[in-house]
């Protein structure tokens, strides 16, 4: 159960680095929002799930002892954290090429098949799902500027 302190403590700790660093930034106020105040929040959100985390960590029972895989493997999975990696370098490669719907597509289907128990199907649909929501969210709600789909990138 260290691990659980010692996690909490980096997430806390980072949660604090980005509220100092929010501070080299104009705050502004929660009608006038300036460019500090989204890490001055997410750093406080941060620092007060690390807390939660580390005060937490000692609570053992009968039934989160029953969950614990007993017949874990010695060596670490890596495969989500891989699918994550590559999920990410897929959006940072494809949105400026290809669009945001493929870009948004691609990485959150390669990050959904890291799951060992993730099929195929749901992963499809997970990734259209949350692609919807982001055109909704950031096109259609923020008013970004990225285009859908570039396809003027095929030209022959």
């Amino acid at each position: 159960m260290k691990r659980d302190y010692y996690a909490g403590a980096l997430i806390s700790l980072i949660g604090a680095a980005v509220v100092l660093n929010a501070f080299n930034y104009q705050i502004g106020t929660l009608t006038r929002m300036g460019p500090g105040m989204f890490p001055l929040v997410l750093g406080i959100l941060m620092a007060g799930v690390g807390v939660l985390i580390a005060a937490n960590a000692g609570e053992v029972t009968a039934d989160t002892l029953d969950h614990l895989d007993h017949d874990a493997s010695p060596y670490p999975d890596v495969r989500g954290s891989l699918a994550i990696i590559v999920g990410m370098s897929a959006f940072i490669f494809l949105t400026p090429t290809l669009g945001f719907v493929a870009g948004t597509f691609t990485c959150v289907f390669l990050a959904a098949i890291g799951d060992k128990d993730a099929s195929w199907l749901g992963s499809l649909l997970l990734a259209g799902v949350v692609t919807v929501i982001g055109i909704v969210v950031f096109i259609l709600g923020l008013k970004m500027n990225l285009p859908l789909f570039r396809l003027e990138s095929f030209s022959l």
